[in-house]
């Protein structure tokens, strides 16, 4: 680090990183984040800067972690990425439970709402086998934290019902989890095969994540929008999320303009 800030000056620690070429950014941030050990989010203005950024980083370390959100707000309602979720939510996961590392992300990513680091924290079942469960109850609460109800499950997000047999494709999840019930009690948790629906292993318990940031109370029969979440709760943004971040602009300008258009 005193190398890099005797051979460029202007350099800054948090705010906008000046007077390198980009792959001398990414180099310099990974050292910042190696001495500093804090966690760092990255803005870059669009999907594609941010993309770029997280694989230039990506070579020099595995603690690197992706916010992507599309740069057009119509397209929550198109819902055109789906994987973008998914990675989202899987960074999120990560924070709450080790809180370290560098965060890349793009505006429409770093203005997204988001339910409080506790709210998220205290958003997950777990269930172990010979517990008593209400097997209504679990179904709402899945519900309740994004899992779509299906007749069969294919992919991460669906959960089916029948009888005494709930599936579920846990986010993070390899295989799907089937969970079979004797009355109220679990007799039985097994991840299984998607396409021969048979058991590849038995298992003792299970912890399921959310698979939504738009986190409530309420069932609602619509698909919400995410700016939507303020008229719910008191919404968080990512900066509030990651504890004690250095923020760092890839392009400061940039994302000026990009947020005032």
């Amino acid at each position: 680090m005193k190398l890099f800030h005797s051979l460029f000056p202007n350099v800054q620690t948090s705010g906008e990183i000046t007077g390198l070429t980009q792959e001398l950014k990414m180099i310099y941030l990974y050292q910042l984040w190696n001495l500093k050990k804090r966690n760092i989010l990255l803005v870059a203005n669009s999907l594609y800067e941010a993309n770029r950024c997280y694989q230039r980083l990506s070579k020099y370390t595995e603690e690197v972690y992706f916010v992507p959100m599309d740069d057009f707000l119509t397209s929550e309602a198109l819902a055109i990425s789906p994987e973008f979720k998914v990675t989202r939510l899987e960074t999120l996961n990560h924070f709450i439970s080790k809180n370290n590392g560098i965060i890349v992300t793009n505006l429409m990513g770093f203005l997204r709402f988001l339910p409080s680091k506790e709210t998220y924290k205290k958003a997950r079942i777990k269930m172990h086998v010979h517990d008593q469960i209400d097997m209504h109850q679990v179904i709402e609460q899945l519900l309740r934290l994004g899992y779509i109800k299906e007749t069969i499950v294919n992919k991460t997000g669906e959960i089916a019902i029948r009888g005494f047999v709930l599936d579920i494709f846990p986010l993070g999840a390899s295989h799907p989890i089937r969970i079979e019930l004797w009355g109220d009690e679990i007799d039985s948790i097994r991840e299984f095969d998607v396409d021969s629906q048979l058991t590849i292993t038995e298992i003792e318990e299970i912890e399921i994540t959310s698979n939504t940031e738009f986190l409530i109370d309420e069932i609602l029969d619509i698909e919400p929008k995410q700016r939507e979440l303020g008229n719910y709760i008191q919404p968080s943004m990512l900066l509030n999320f990651v504890e004690i971040p250095i923020l760092v602009f890839e392009n400061y300008e940039d994302v000026k303009r990009g947020y005032q258009t």
